[in-house]
């Protein structure tokens, strides 16, 4: 799985690019706008970098239809381990907050946000980065 991070430039535009980052595979999970600045954090189910990099290049041809583009720093790319330690701890802490405080109920709605957060923890400090992928992205194959 890669982790990619996109800082987008919008000119005047004050739409997100949410619709286009799902057309081009990517699963969004943060989404901050600063000064038109928009800045995206995503996931891309993949083992393979190309298919991630031709993924890159389709939500960038997408956006350059808005009038929007980047910066040096476009898309920065980290391949996240699939780890499972903070799935389990997360789980587990969830499982027994949740009971303590809700009974089954809080065990199941515990549980599963425990393995949510554990999960987001497992990408935030299971990455390595791969590459940086500049703007402009020469879009013709």
């Amino acid at each position: 799985m890669y982790k990619v991070i996109f800082k987008i430039i919008s000119n005047g535009s004050f739409t997100n690019s949410l619709k286009e980052l799902r057309k081009a595979g990517f699963i969004p999970i943060y989404f901050k706008r600063d000064n038109g600045v928009e800045e995206y954090t995503t996931l891309y189910n993949s083992n393979d970098i190309n298919e991630v990099k031709e993924a890159i290049i389709d939500f960038a041809y997408l956006i350059s239809k808005q009038g929007k583009n980047g910066g040096y720093d476009f898309a920065k790319i980290y391949k996240v381990e699939d780890k499972y330690i903070g799935k389990l701890a997360g789980g587990g802490l969830g499982a027994l907050l949740g009971y303590q405080f809700g009974g089954i109920a809080g065990l199941i709605l515990g549980t599963l946000g425990g393995i949510f957060l554990g999960e987001l923890f497992d990408i935030s400090y299971g990455q390595t980065l791969v590459g940086l992928i500049n703007w402009p992205i020469q879009l013709t194959r």
